[in-house]
């Protein structure tokens, strides 16, 4: 008699659990699929649904409705995207190395307009220990003018 009990009680589990799968199926905008026992959104077109309880099905779909994309157009779709951002990624990148590299460019100006403008004596950039004659100072000092007008 237990073991009858037990098989009763076992059956009837099993019953009520049939009605607990989902009901729905559908396909939302980004091609993900769904499962549900709650009805898709209103926004979903008719050709996107899969699976619905008996007599809630919706009507066929209507010729001109857009299907869901294939797997190789969403990979299409991902990879033209991946190279949108690579490229982007690329662009920011150079326009970042110009801007340091215009930086650095404006701050040794900089350094060498106000050491030009000391009055010393220096040293030229040819590596010897010449010492710079007036007219080399003159274009030195109109090079630096020149890269720090378009630093500001």
């Amino acid at each position: 008699m237990h073991k009858r009990l037990h098989r009763i009680l076992f059956g009837a589990l099993l019953l009520a659990s049939a009605g607990a799968q989902a009901q729905y199926a559908w396909i939302d905008a980004k091609g993900i699929r769904h499962y549900s026992d709650q009805p898709p959104p209103t926004d979903t077109p008719a050709a996107h649904i899969l699976k619905a309880p008996r007599g809630m099905m919706p009507p066929s779909p209507d010729p001109g409705a857009k299907a869901a994309p294939t797997l190789a157009e969403r990979e299409a779709d991902y990879r033209k995207r991946h190279a949108a951002a690579e490229e982007a990624d690329k662009k920011t990148a150079a326009v970042t190395k110009l801007a340091e590299e215009k930086r650095l460019n404006c701050q040794l100006a900089a350094r060498d307009k106000a050491e030009l403008d000391t009055g010393r004596r220096l040293r030229s950039d040819t590596g010897t220990h010449d010492i710079m004659t007036e007219d080399d100072k003159a274009k030195q000092l109109a090079r630096d003018t020149a890269v720090l007008k378009d630093c500001r």
